[in-house]
């Protein structure tokens, strides 16, 4: 059995925890709501770190970006997720997606499709294996009809996190 906690990973072993110290890990957020328009790639600004926490200093606050840094390789878990508003013209067949991509390639993903409302919240999360160099980044897309605002500054539902669970992963 496995919990997640703080960039902690805490493995019970039949009534003894086992703690590992889950590092590199990095979160971020934004500073300020960010218009997203119809159809068209975007990606969020989270320029803040979320409590100092990046500790291989991967993060740029500029770029909206995290490069995997030396010593960093392995099997990561990264999440991301954000609240958005606006969605008036959102109706069936409309969605909101998230993008969580490495290198600029799609690797974790996520829907919300119509379901009579105009707000909501989407993440997305799991398990992906990074190697030195690589670089994280949350792009969205929506096809409303219109534009919607992503609230960045909601500090715990708006953000992109991750950390490193373990050095090496093969799929045996």
């Amino acid at each position: 059995m496995f919990f997640f906690s703080n960039y902690c990973m805490i493995m019970w072993v039949r009534k003894y925890p086992i703690t590992i110290n889950s590092k590199p890990y990095f979160s971020a957020h934004g500073s300020s709501t960010q218009t997203v328009a119809t159809s068209t790639d975007t990606l969020l600004q989270f320029n803040q770190l979320l409590n100092s926490a990046d500790s291989a200093s991967g993060y740029d606050t500029s770029a909206y970006t995290y490069t995997v840094q030396s010593g960093g390789a392995g099997l990561w878990f990264l999440k991301a997720g954000f609240y958005f508003s606006g969605a008036s013209s959102f109706s069936e067949g409309n969605q909101v997606q998230i993008k969580l991509q490495v290198d600029s390639n799609d690797k974790i993903n996520s829907h919300v499709f119509y379901g009579g409302q105009t707000d909501g919240w989407i993440s997305c999360n799991g398990f992906i294996t990074l190697a030195v160099g690589n670089v994280i980044k949350l792009n969205t897309w929506q096809n409303t009809g219109g534009n919607i605002t992503v609230y960045n500054n909601n500090n715990y539902t708006s953000q992109l996190s991750g950390f490193r669970i373990k050095t090496t992963w093969q799929v045996k």
